[in-house]
């Protein structure tokens, strides 16, 4: 496993060269972001070839799932980062499923596995996955249409395309449903990319009630290679709080 640092949550904006060089020599490898990246695309391939970084993954612009009305607009939207990530070299790419609508929940989810079927023909041209993003709802996302991990995963299970997978993200799923553990180890042949961050707060890893130590090894026990996003809003300054990180496992 290796982390992957989330520039524009634990930075906020696109740090410096000197800033992603010292994350180099911290001995991080990888960089993503919980948006889609609104710098100008040669200047990051020029900043992450010079410190050495990959990227891993990026969120695409917001779109819907659920309303069938909004599928084609969805398509292009992703159309528009398989062509960011075929340059910046990631082949992960995060999508939220949008708000809720007045109709059933389990029509939602039949319109989730429409819209996601009609993005195959793209994913795999480029040869890349969809993450689809399940979030709470008690605090950070009301209205969002996704929140459990088992509706995450029926959808994928109706799809059963390796190109469409699902994006695990620990704060989000402590906060909806608990038993951490337990549904890494259930969804694992599912998950795409993991990403943590503190609960309560969405702060650094070892600000809240989770063991992200014991989380860690359990995954490692489990068989998973991938890597895991720090995605969180620091407390303390950037290098301290990556710098805790990285004193919880030896990953990179």
């Amino acid at each position: 496993m290796h982390y992957s640092v989330s520039l524009d949550t634990i930075f906020q904006s696109i740090p410096s060269l000197d800033q992603l060089k010292k994350l180099h020599g911290m001995g991080y490898r990888h960089v993503e972001w919980k948006g889609f990246p609104q710098q100008d695309t040669s200047s990051l391939v020029g900043l992450l070839k010079e410190s050495s970084l990959a990227c891993h993954a990026f969120g695409m612009p917001e779109g819907s799932l659920v309303d069938g009305t909004l599928h084609a607009q969805f398509v292009e939207n992703l159309h528009q980062a398989l062509e960011m990530a075929k340059q910046l070299g990631n082949r992960l790419i995060v999508c939220g499923v949008g708000n809720a609508l007045e109709s059933s929940h389990e029509s939602q989810l039949e319109a989730m596995v429409v819209g996601l079927e009609l993005c195959l023909p793209l994913l795999k041209k480029y040869d890349c996955e969809l993450l689809i993003e399940p979030r709470n709802t008690r605090i950070d996302n009301k209205g969002y249409a996704l929140s459990r991990s088992g509706d995450a995963a029926a959808v994928l299970k109706l799809i059963d395309d390796p190109h469409v997978r699902l994006l695990y993200n620990i704060y989000h799923q402590q906060i909806s449903e608990g038993n951490i553990l337990i549904r890494l180890e259930k969804y694992l042949p599912w998950i795409g990319h993991i990403r943590a961050g503190g609960v309560p707060g969405r702060a650094e890893l070892d600000s809240g009630e989770l063991s992200y130590r014991r989380i860690f090894a359990y995954l490692e026990s489990l068989g998973y290679t991938g890597n895991i996003g720090l995605e969180y809003f620091p407390k303390r300054p950037p290098f301290e709080g990556l710098e805790s990180c990285m004193m919880l496992r030896s990953l990179k």
